[in-house]
C-alpha cells in the first residue's frame, strides 16, 4: 500500500495502490470517505451488505462506518477524507458514484492540490455528487440468521444452482415464508438478489482478467450467452465492454 496524505483542515488525501489479494481488518474512519477508483475494483464489505467498486466511479463511507474492503485485482486510485462537519450533503449511508466528466475533473483538482486545496473546489465537487446518479451495485445481507447463512453460502459459491424451494427447506421455512422473509430483509426478491450476486463477482473477475467463457461457467451459467444477457440487463454493458480499461475518466 502506497499512503501519500496530503491534509488541510477540511479534508485530506490519499494515494491508493493496492496489489491483487489486498484486504482490510473491519475498521472505522473518524472523517467521511470518498474514493475514485481508477483500475481495478474494490470491494466494500459492512455489517448491512456487500458493495463493489469499480474503475471510473467513486464511492462514499458516511464518517464512522465500519467496513472491511478486499480486491482480487490490483488497485490504484484516490481517497478524500471529509471532516464530519462537512459531509452533511452526501448521505448517510454507502453509496456509489456514477461522475460524468466534470465530476471527475474536479474530483482530481481536490485530490491533487493537497494541503493547498481550494476549500471552493471542495464546495463544487459535493455539490455534483448530490446531482450525480447512484448505481446499486450493491447486495443486501439479511438479519435472520437463517438466511444469512443461504447468503453467505451463495457469496461463498456463486454457481450454486439450487432451487429457491431446497434453499427455503435448508433454512426451515416455507418457500412462501422464505419468499417473504428475504423480501422483507434484503428489498430484492430472491433470483434478482443471486444474479447480482453473480454479476458482482463476475465484475471483480473481469477485472482480475479472467476470460468471459470461465467466468460464465463459474457463475453458474449453462451458457456464455445466457450469461451475457444478465450481466448486459445489470449493468447496461456487455462484460467485454465492461472489461475495457485505460479509457480516460468520464462515463464509457
Amino acid at each position: 500500500m502506497n499512503n501519500d496524505f496530503r491534509s488541510n483542515a477540511m479534508f485530506s488525501t490519499e494515494i491508493l495502490s493496492h496489489p491483487g489479494g489486498y484486504r482490510t481488518p473491519w475498521h472505522s474512519h473518524h472523517p467521511g470517505q470518498l474514493w475514485r477508483i481508477q483500475t481495478g475494483l474494490l470491494v466494500i464489505e459492512t455489517q448491512q451488505g456487500r458493495a463493489v467498486v469499480p474503475a471510473k466511479h467513486i464511492g462514499w463511507i458516511p464518517p464512522g462506518q465500519q467496513h472491511a474492503a478486499f480486491a482480487e485485482s490490483a488497485v490504484e486510485g484516490c481517497a478524500i477524507y471529509l471532516d464530519p462537519e462537512h459531509c452533511a450533503a452526501l448521505p448517510g449511508a454507502p453509496a456509489l458514484f456514477e461522475p460524468d466528466d466534470l465530476t471527475h475533473a474536479l474530483f482530481s483538482r481536490v485530490s491533487a492540490g493537497g494541503s493547498e486545496g481550494d476549500p471552493r473546489k471542495l464546495a463544487l465537487l459535493l455539490d455534483e455528487l448530490a446531482l450525480a446518479p447512484q448505481v446499486r451495485y450493491y447486495l443486501p445481507v439479511p438479519t435472520d440468521s437463517r438466511l444469512k447463512r443461504v447468503v453467505r453460502h451463495l457469496l461463498q459459491f456463486v454457481d450454486d444452482n439450487q432451487t429457491v424451494e431446497n434453499h427455503a427447506r435448508q433454512a426451515g421455512m416455507s418457500v412462501r415464508t422464505f419468499n417473504r422473509r428475504f423480501r422483507a430483509g434484503t428489498g430484492m426478491n430472491f433470483v434478482n438478489w443471486r444474479q447480482l450476486a453473480r454479476v458482482m463477482q463476475a465484475m471483480e473477475w473481469l477485472a482480475a482478467g479472467k476470460p468471459v467463457g470461465w467466468i460464465a461457467l463459474s457463475c453458474g451459467y449453462s451458457s456464455v450467452s445466457a450469461f451475457i444477457e444478465v450481466f448486459r440487463a445489470w449493468t447496461g454493458k456487455t462484460p467485454g465492454q465492461w472489461a475495457v480499461k485505460d479509457v480516460p475518466f468520464g462515463r464509457r
